[in-house]
């Protein structure tokens, strides 16, 4: 069974609680700084929304699902980073991508780079795949900036809806194979271990 458990130099990666869900509302859901940059949240924040972001994280099968990791830090909820099955990118459907959020009071410190490098690890060792994708706002220049560390190289553009801006906007496909990927960042089995 895959652990659903990565402990990292300073993070730990794990199931979401029940008790993260006020601290997830209080730094990432009612943060616009923080929902702007994602499509599928509305703004202004929906409790009801979150409620069912919630109940889906609680109960993912890390074997099938779209698993989301909490990233704690220090035994604080900081922020989250989801390994997605196939699906969410229409222009190229076969590809599991990866999607994250980090508190403002966190960030410029590495814990994003440090939480995607584990998550891809695990992701790559469960899906058992050549390439991973992503997809972020062409504006969104430090995402963008974090993908390039881990190894991310532009595929192409697309339009998706953002329901926080309510409009259009245009993404930069990002693509991730996974040589790449272990050339700069170690196999992914080793990484894992016993783990998986």
């Amino acid at each position: 069974m895959l652990t659903t458990t990565l402990d990292t130099q300073r993070l730990r990666l794990r199931r979401y609680k029940p008790e993260d869900l006020q601290d997830y509302w209080e730094i990432g859901h009612s943060d616009y700084e923080i929902i702007r940059w994602l499509t599928g949240a509305s703004w202004p924040p929906l409790r009801s929304e979150l409620d069912t972001v919630a109940q889906f994280a609680l109960n993912a099968d890390p074997e099938i699902d779209n698993f989301p990791f909490a990233i704690e830090h220090n035994g604080a909820l900081i922020g989250g980073v989801e390994i997605q099955k196939p699906g969410d990118l229409k222009e190229f459907p076969e590809l599991p991508t990866i999607g994250y959020w980090l508190s403002q009071k966190a960030q410029g410190q590495g814990f994003m780079v440090e939480a995607c490098v584990a998550a891809l690890h695990w992701g790559f060792s469960r899906e058992a795949c050549d390439v991973f994708g992503a997809r972020v706002f062409a504006t969104n220049y430090s995402s963008q900036k974090l993908l390039k560390k881990l190894g991310f190289e532009p595929a192409g553009v697309c339009l998706r809806y953002s329901k926080p801006l309510q409009q259009d906007v245009e993404n930069i496909i990002m693509h991730l194979p996974r040589d790449r990927f272990e050339a700069l960042h170690g196999d992914a089995h080793v990484m894992m271990g016993a783990a998986l």
